[in-house]
């Protein structure tokens, strides 16, 4: 399987202007500025180790990933005057999945790679991982987990097309709930 996250990221990138921000577009025509950032990658030995420490085997997409960027911050928000609001996908370096698995909570479910939104954790499900299904990335929401039915390299691809949006909500939206669930904000 060839992996296209370095095409993904490489696209973004061109989008970014020389302070690494972009104007994005969200739901209803809202317009705001954000910002993305990338941290160095990663050696293949320290994902060996870290692999061996914890007695997993990583899926290869992601491992791209780390060997691109050993975590990276997607989408964070900004105001007029440059600062950060929040918001966006923060992918963990793999200091902060070890940081992050502290949190018996969360590692319970799995693996925690990313935080995104508010309180929400993209986790890689240990048992899909050892059976081998491609389908191994779930959103740990609150105490809920969310089973999304991808990979890694096509959950980041489908976030930044879609700009950051939630993309896995939108088939619950439909046009009979969506505005009685807006009325809501």
């Amino acid at each position: 399987m060839s992996h296209f996250i370095q095409n993904t990221l490489a696209g973004l990138k061109q989008l970014l202007n020389n302070n690494d921000q972009m104007k994005s577009v969200a739901e209803e025509g809202e317009v705001y500025t954000v910002s993305c950032s990338f941290n160095p990658p990663i050696k293949t030995s320290e994902i060996e180790t870290f692999e061996s420490e914890h007695d997993i085997k990583l899926p290869e997409d992601y491992k791209a990933f780390l060997k691109l960027h050993n975590g990276a911050r997607i989408y964070e928000s900004v105001d007029d005057d440059g600062v950060n609001i929040g918001g966006g996908l923060h992918l963990f370096s793999l200091d902060d999945i070890k940081e992050t698995q502290e949190v018996e909570y969360i590692s319970e479910h799995g693996i925690p790679i990313a935080h995104l939104l508010e309180d929400c954790y993209l986790i890689l499900d240990i048992e899909k991982l050892m059976s081998t299904d491609p389908n191994y990335l779930n959103i740990l929401e609150f105490t809920d987990i969310k089973i999304l039915n991808l990979n890694f390299e096509i959950f980041l691809d489908r976030y930044i097309i879609s700009q950051g949006v939630p993309f896995w909500s939108w088939p619950i939206y439909t046009a009979e709930n969506y505005y009685r669930t807006r009325e809501n904000k």
